[in-house]
């Protein structure tokens, strides 16, 4: 399913929206600040944060993005996947469905915007509803 087109200034990708989020049940601190099983601190020296087999995309979602309907207070992330089943997360973080309205679209500082395109379809799974979208990665 990962499509990735990209014409001049901007890149279209395609995949299942998942929201994922610090477990508000935890013991306060998280294991790691990214899902994907990087409890290094972060600094410089920090190994790269390697995205899973099957994870098209993420992005962190400020507590300001307009269209995202999943309750959030900044530090979570939009995860975009090949497949029905949502991503593998480390200790510590959750994952639900992702509620996008049509005027999703995501600040990613440096020029760097990423907005929803189109819900392509919507696929029943235990989680929920899971949306297949298209989004549009603009570099300024």
């Amino acid at each position: 399913m990962k499509q990735e087109y990209t014409t001049g200034n901007a890149t279209l990708i395609r995949g299942r929206a998942w929201h994922v989020f610090p477990d508000p049940a935890g013991s306060g601190a998280l294991i790691g600040d990214h899902p994907f099983g990087a409890d290094e601190p972060p600094g410089r020296e920090r190994t790269p944060v390697r995205m899973p087999d099957g994870i098209v995309d993420a992005w962190l979602v400020g507590k300001n993005a307009p269209g995202i309907r999943n309750a959030h207070d900044g530090h979570t992330y939009l995860v975009l996947t090949e497949r029905l089943e949502p991503p593998p997360v480390t200790a510590g973080w959750l994952v639900e469905v992702a509620r996008l309205d049509e005027d999703f679209q995501l600040d990613q500082r440096g020029g760097r915007w990423v907005h929803l395109v189109r819900v392509v379809a919507t696929a029943e799974t235990p989680e929920g509803p899971v949306q297949d979208c298209e989004f549009q990665i603009d570099r300024d």
